[in-house]
């Protein structure tokens, strides 16, 4: 998936406010503001490869808001 796939996704959707655990190991307390500082950081330096992480993470992240939908 890519950026814009992941931004186009995100755009209108309702974000939950609380704690989102993402991965066992990776909770975040603050949704929408690790979705900001994601998108920020990819914007201001595109480097595909130094991205991956941060891809990673909002894939994470779209798929836990999917479950967390219904």
């Amino acid at each position: 998936m890519t950026v814009q796939e992941l931004k186009e996704w995100f755009e209108g959707r309702e974000i939950p406010a609380g704690p989102a655990w993402i991965h066992k190991s990776m909770k975040v307390d603050d949704p929408r503001h690790f979705l900001q500082l994601h998108f920020d950081s990819i914007e201001a330096d595109p480097n595909e490869r130094a991205n991956e992480p941060l891809i990673l993470r909002l894939i994470l992240m779209k798929e836990w808001v999917e479950k967390n939908e219904k």
